[in-house]
């Protein structure tokens, strides 16, 4: 009897994909006047989208030999997050993904995203 076998979106999109969708977003995120402040505080910013794309990659069902740690909710807590900036964020991200990949795999990381958006809310938004 043949099996379906299930391919996670990492693998779908590839890892160059999300490290595209990433690069474009952020490089919206920091130019959005609303919220660009915030990604201007980065330090080293080529750092930061590795780290960006690692997480993403593993959530979206990739594999690293060495995962690193992510406390997505503690790093952001302290930039003082209002939900009309997780707003924005979540504009800039279903933007890209439409715009950068197929449509079935733009709506599964979209999923994902709103997760991410209600958890910040939820956690990490103050104002």
């Amino acid at each position: 009897m043949p099996y379906r076998r299930l391919v996670p979106l990492s693998e779908r999109i590839g890892r160059e994909g999300i490290e595209g969708v990433v690069r474009v977003l952020y490089d919206r995120l920091a130019a959005d006047p609303a919220i660009g402040h915030h990604f201007a505080r980065i330090e080293d910013h080529e750092a930061h989208l590795r780290r960006v794309c690692d997480f993403w990659f593993l959530s979206l069902g990739g594999r690293l030999e060495r995962p690193p740690q992510f406390d997505m909710v503690g790093r952001h807590r302290p930039l003082r997050l209002s939900d009309a900036d997780v707003d924005v964020w979540l504009g800039h991200f279903r933007a890209v993904t439409a715009e950068r990949l197929e449509p079935g795999a733009a709506a599964e990381w979209q999923r994902l995203a709103d997760g991410i958006a209600t958890r910040l809310r939820a956690e990490a938004v103050t104002e």
